[in-house]
């Protein structure tokens, strides 16, 4: 992987097999501190919700998406 569709691409698909549907991904920030907006419907909940991440802690992000939806 090596552009950052591509790693959003697998952190979609991964958490789609969580039944969890990633509305959409906005680039927040600049620079060294790259934050990116992550909207996603839930199965536990009505309102869309979002979680801030960066590229490199996207393995962590699935994790944790892992351990509260299984």
């Amino acid at each position: 992987m090596n552009n950052i569709q591509d790693e959003f691409q697998v952190f979609k698909d991964e958490l789609r097999k969580l039944n969890i549907e990633v509305q959409k991904v906005v680039k927040v920030g600049n620079g060294s501190m790259d934050f990116h907006e992550v909207f996603y419907k839930s199965p536990r909940y009505e309102e869309i919700k979002t979680v801030y991440v960066q590229r490199h802690n996207l393995d962590s992000i699935i994790e944790k998406f892992k351990q509260a939806y299984h």
